[in-house]
């Protein structure tokens, strides 16, 4: 099992002049991957409920907590407002990132309580994904290796200079 968070999208490098009145600054986020809640499993009559719920057990989450399957990422952004930053003057050359929280994992079920006693278990995978996280970084301040928001710093800081 994999649990991390995932960049979706990605601003524009934005320059903030040294001497510049502090005031919202217009962005442009770009989708950079999209994550889609989903199971695939062998079988057939997959109860998705009880999939989730024993995850969100295990992990330690209330239930419900992830986006059910089919549900995507790709209308994340404009339900969080990524495109409006306020850099309160600060003179640089910014990126703004939105992520989400992820899981990858793999599963037995067994359906033996439901169908009888020689029921064979099923099989399967799950991809899940909750919630929204937002970073706002400063090129020329490089952040961890591992941290979500490195990829879009890698990617529009490149060689920009602050």
């Amino acid at each position: 099992m994999t649990v991390g968070r995932k960049l979706i999208a990605v601003s524009q490098l934005v320059t903030v002049e040294d001497g510049r009145k502090p005031g919202w600054v217009e962005l442009a986020p770009q989708h950079v991957r999209t994550v889609t809640s989903r199971i695939e499993a062998g079988g057939t009559g997959v109860p998705t409920r009880r999939v989730f719920a024993s995850l969100e057990k295990r992990l330690g989450y209330d239930s419900p907590t992830f986006e059910r399957p089919g549900t995507s990422t790709s209308a994340r952004l404009e339900k969080d407002e990524l495109g409006r930053v306020d850099y309160l003057g600060h003179p640089g050359r910014f990126v703004e990132a939105a992520g989400v929280r992820a899981v990858d994992a793999s599963f037995a079920l067994d359906c033996s309580g439901t169908h009888g006693a020689n029921v064979t278990p099923v099989y399967g995978t799950l991809t899940a994904w909750y919630g929204n996280s937002q970073a706002s970084m400063k090129c020329g301040i490089v952040p961890d290796k591992g941290e979500w928001f490195r990829e879009a710093y890698d990617m529009v800081c490149a060689g920009a200079h602050s």
